[in-house]
């Protein structure tokens, strides 16, 4: 089966830019892009930061950039959302609390989490949305499981991240999923960058955003430099023994060199 994955979107209602980059028409052409190239795709997925300041006008915004695509969007909200707000336009989950949920394609199982502490960039599953997941994981233990969630499970060697942004708890998370030898992969959103990982067999995976990206800073500073990098979709192509991922620079498309003709 086809995934694609999406992170970071930022869409501001009453703007057009987010660091002076386009964040609407930067989601626009990634739909357009997958609608072209991947109509075939199971589904996609947004992990998380859709709206740049979590109001009202900015998930009115993306919802309607949403509306006419014919493959279903899967959402997960990050530090920048807000749930209360989200849940006005996206009715995804009964409990307003958190949003996770649970899909189910093929023989695959895919878990949603929901790591946002309100109020705060760094990310967290607290006592009750562990419990959740490590019902998923009892309740699924004979089918091969993903996760999608905004923030990265691992220490990201970003100095700023790890100081001010970072997923809190990691070990609480890592003592549930290992329990679980059917836990394939992990994909994340909130680094900005193209971040691929591994913990004890377990992959972990982070995109570009389609808005702006983060440097690659790995001394001591002050705050995070973004760069001026094209942004990405993955394309996850999964089976019973493989799981393969392309970073696909979808604004990037010049061509320069056709082989078979030379």
């Amino acid at each position: 089966m086809k995934i694609i994955h999406l992170t970071d979107t930022h869409i501001i209602g009453n703007k057009d830019s987010s660091f002076a980059i386009k964040t609407d028409y930067r989601f626009e052409m990634a739909l357009e892009s997958i609608k072209k190239n991947h109509s075939d795709a199971s589904f996609v997925v947004i992990t998380g930061d859709l709206a740049s300041n979590g109001k009202l006008e900015s998930y009115m915004k993306l919802k309607k950039l949403m509306d006419d695509f014919t493959i279903p969007i899967f959402l997960v909200l990050g530090n920048h959302d807000k749930k209360k707000v989200f849940n006005k336009v996206f009715d995804l989950c009964e409990d307003d609390e958190f949003v996770q949920y649970v899909k189910k394609f093929e023989d695959n199982v895919f878990l949603f989490l929901d790591t946002v502490v309100p109020k705060y960039e760094y990310g967290k599953l607290c006592k009750k949305r562990l419990i959740w997941l490590e019902e998923q994981l009892k309740k699924f233990k004979n089918r091969n499981v993903y996760f999608f969630m905004h923030h990265f499970p691992l220490n990201s060697q970003l100095p700023w991240m790890e100081e001010n942004a970072c997923f809190t708890n990691k070990k609480d998370f890592w003592d549930i999923v290992l329990k679980y030898s059917n836990v394939k992969h992990i994909f994340t959103g909130h680094l900005h960058r193209i971040v691929n990982a591994n913990f004890r067999g377990v992959g972990v995976s982070c995109t570009r955003s389609t808005s702006f990206q983060v440097a690659y800073t790995p001394n001591d500073e002050d705050d995070y430099i973004t760069y001026k990098e094209n942004p990405t979709y993955c394309i996850v192509s999964i089976d019973e023994e493989s799981i393969v991922i392309h970073n696909h620079e979808f604004m990037n498309m010049e061509l320069i060199y056709i082989p078979h003709k030379h």
